[in-house]
């Protein structure tokens, strides 16, 4: 902004900058330091003064005073006893008269009563016949005759807690534990005062400018009458900062896919598609995991109430794999239910998408078509899984395959050390795991030594013939992968943890400002 000093040239340059509401407010600001006050003598709404005051403060002319005052008041049950008697002292006056059963007291003061009471002890309980009889004691009878005055009446009006008196401090403090009766309240209340600057220009303007009028717009009128030229026009300080406003800008998620995904199609892979919304068929039964297999669990996988259609032909030849194998079979003949397959599900791994790419390939093939080549597909997947820094019920996955003839696991292991060297990640080390659509299968790990442990990147293999077979694809190779692009992503965006990038844990103030992402890890060019 800039800085005026409090000379007449300087002061009329920033008069001529102010709005009409900033120059309406002007003339009342020396009387008081109250909103209301000048509402009340400038005819304006309180929130038209609210404005201008804040608009003011920006020019450095007024400041804005936010202050927030803690009063106490009655609450629910002062407000009900505050013109009788409190309930204890009810009760015992009624004891006093006689014994009662507890049945026998009003029950409205019952809650009310008898806890004070007990814990001053001031009544005797005795169970009889009839139930619990009550009577007043002498402590109670010496508490009545010194506590004739309701207390409450002490806070008929709100008292501000800065001037509360020494006996209101310690009704309230009676009152601490006894819920309903006394509350406290927080009334926020706004002021301004003027600085030097704007002593200045309030001055001023009363003296030279109180009936300075400026054009801030010019209508079609104005134009055809040419009436605007005889007219001052309200001035305008091009070098007032302005704030940065919150801009869409995209998700580190999605920023990250975007170059998992470049890294894919620079090594001449082409991009699958598929649903989120998947059947137990595409999503397990192609790929020859049983249908008992502990994976298809709820509490691994979100089911859904509806049910999907699959092919019948693919289906029955699946069928016919996981009951009667190649070598072996795990599902007894006539067992294979078409019912469970037909299940609805969120998709628990992309490789289902394979599947039906594998399904589309398998037609071409059989019309005899050159069908290899490289696929690819980042996909968001879900799990039924307990979160923690490399685990989320929902996040992206990465998938991919090779199609060809006689392709093998250096093969594979070449491709996953090729891409992670691309995105920065270097001595990879392979394990072997276990798989029930690919044998062999293996894990690519990778130290992390930010959060010092090694952990699997990719999950691999070469896809068995019992997942082959059905397609009629058995006289091809097919290695593939899986890996956690979100994992990935949150290391590309130099984060520990995944939920660092996405969910409710994600700081927005960083997702705003955060630089654009780097292709590899570290910020690595």
């Amino acid at each position: 902004m800039t800085k005026f000093t409090m000379n007449s040239p300087e002061i009329k340059k920033l008069i001529y900058s102010l709005s009409e509401l900033e120059r309406r407010v002007l003339p009342f600001l020396l009387s008081t330091t109250s909103l209301e006050e000048v509402a009340n003598n400038s005819s304006m709404e309180l929130h038209e003064v609210t404005t201008a005051i804040q608009l003011l403060e920006q020019r450095e002319i007024t400041t804005f005073i936010k202050e927030e005052i803690s009063s106490i008041e009655l609450d629910k049950f002062g407000l009900e006893y505050v013109g009788t008697d409190l309930p204890e002292i009810q009760v015992l006056k009624l004891l006093k008269e006689k014994s009662h059963t507890m049945n026998e007291i009003p029950k409205e003061l019952v809650g009310s009563a008898m806890g004070e009471l007990k814990k001053n002890k001031l009544i005797e309980s005795v169970k009889g016949d009839n139930g619990i009889m009550l009577s007043i004691n002498d402590k109670g009878l010496e508490y009545l005759q010194n506590n004739s005055e309701n207390p409450l009446r002490e806070f008929n009006e709100k008292v501000e807690v800065s001037s509360l008196s020494e006996t209101q401090k310690e009704i309230l403090l009676n009152f601490k534990q006894r819920k309903g009766f006394l509350r406290e309240s927080i009334t926020k209340v706004f002021s301004f005062s003027l600085t030097d600057l704007g002593n200045a220009v309030v001055n001023e303007y009363a003296q030279h400018y109180k009936n300075l009028e400026l054009l801030e717009t010019v209508d079609t009128q104005m134009l055809k009458t040419k009436s605007w030229k005889n007219k001052e026009f309200r001035h305008y300080d091009v070098q007032v900062p302005t704030s940065i406003p919150d801009i869409g800008r995209k998700h580190p998620m999605l920023e990250a896919n975007e170059i998992l995904s470049k890294v894919f199609l620079e090594m001449g892979f082409k991009e699958m598609s598929g649903p989120l919304v998947e059947s137990a068929f595409w999503n397990m039964d192609t790929m020859w995991i049983p249908q008992d297999h502990p994976a298809r669990d709820e509490q691994d996988t979100f089911y859904l109430e509806e049910e999907c259609d699959i092919p019948q032909e693919y289906f029955d030849k699946v069928k016919n794999m996981h009951e009667e194998g190649i070598k072996k079979s795990h599902t007894p003949v006539g067992e294979f239910s078409k019912e469970i397959s037909r299940k609805q599900l969120l998709r628990t791994h992309s490789t289902s998408t394979s599947f039906r790419t594998l399904y589309e390939l398998s037609k071409q093939h059989k019309a005899g078509e050159d069908i290899n080549g490289k696929y690819f597909y980042l996909a968001n997947v879900f799990r039924n899984e307990a979160v923690d820094a490399t685990h989320l019920a929902e996040f992206y996955q990465g998938e991919g395959f090779i199609i060809g003839d006689d392709l093998s696991l250096a093969d594979l292991m070449g491709f996953i050390k090729v891409y992670l060297s691309k995105l920065g990640f270097e001595n990879i080390t392979f394990k072997p795991t276990f798989n029930p659509y690919t044998e062999p299968s293996m894990e690519a790990h990778y130290y992390d030594p930010e959060i010092g442990k090694s952990y699997a990147l990719i999950n691999s293999g070469i896809f068995r013939s019992e997942t082959l077979k059905p397609l009629g694809l058995q006289d091809k190779t097919i290695i593939a992968w899986g890996f956690g692009a979100s994992r990935l992503a949150a290391k590309l965006a130099n984060k520990e943890s995944m939920r660092d990038i996405t969910g409710a844990t994600c700081d927005l103030e960083w997702l705003k400002s955060r630089e654009q992402m780097q292709r590899t890890i570290g910020g690595k060019k």
